[in-house]
């Protein structure tokens, strides 16, 4: 199937898998609550949507992605908006949606749409609403984009929060060893450097000889659980459940 292609599908374990039977079942749930407010506009926006197919690790079969599962959630939502950087994805997934009038698919940097196109015109006094699934490949999300998406009161998002790439890029033991470039992106995700104090935090032993107290990591469950203080207390969400261990996803409507 992959051998006419100009890409190869991504391969996708069981977690990931998991994730995209979370986001359609959410999707079903999420329509059908609105389905008596028929005046209100329900859209799907996929930030890195890829290509709409995938590989499963398991059996090296091809699975559908969270594009192709948006499209035959019931009841449907009024539009779908796809974004990706790959054109040959893109491209794959513009015949997948052959015939839909109600997809959008975009080929460009998804921050740079979400922010200066998509996301100020979801509000909720334009009796619009929007299920937003952002899965980064890894520190590629502004914080801006979840600032909007916040403060516009509008928006349910699925967040994979990429601490995985964190821990290899700006997260290290030794905080003062961090590359410039892993510092910039992780500001970048997080929106300042106040992540610094989230990742590290003095060690309460006594020093004996008049040194400066060293810094510790801290386990990854304590900077997801600031973040997501992050998302409420600055970004706006009203509600920010439990992230989903292991599956890397939160949801904060």
């Amino acid at each position: 199937m992959t051998e006419s292609l100009p890409f190869q599908f991504d391969e996708i374990g069981y977690w990931s898998e998991l994730k995209l039977e979370i986001v359609e079942k959410y999707g079903a749930a999420y329509t059908a609550a609105f389905k008596g407010t028929p005046r209100l506009k329900k859209y799907y926006i996929d930030g890195f949507s890829g290509a709409g197919a995938h590989l499963s690790k398991k059996t090296g079969e091809p699975i559908d992605g969270s594009p192709v599962r948006a499209l035959r959630i019931t009841p449907p939502f009024d539009g779908f908006y796809f974004i990706d950087m790959n054109p040959h994805k893109t491209a794959y997934l513009q015949k997948l949606c052959e015939g839909r009038s109600n997809v959008e698919i975009h080929t460009e940097d998804s921050n740079t749409f979400l922010v200066q196109e998509l996301l100020p015109k979801i509000q909720f006094r334009n009796f619009n609403r929007a299920l937003c699934l952002l899965d980064p490949y890894g520190l590629h999300m502004d914080w801006e984009v979840l600032r909007l998406a916040g403060q516009s009161k509008a928006v349910d998002m699925f967040l994979n929060f990429p601490v995985m790439d964190m821990n290899r890029n700006a997260i290290w033991h030794h905080p003062e060893k961090v590359p410039r470039d892993g510092i910039e992106r992780m500001a970048r995700f997080w929106g300042d450097e106040s992540w610094r104090m989230a990742a590290h935090a003095e060690s309460k032993q006594t020093n004996l000889f008049g040194f400066e107290p060293e810094k510790l990591k801290q386990p990854n469950d304590a900077i997801v659980a600031a973040f997501v203080k992050r998302l409420k207390e600055v970004a706006g969400f009203s509600f920010c459940p439990r992230p989903a261990a292991n599956a890397g996803i939160a949801r904060t409507p």
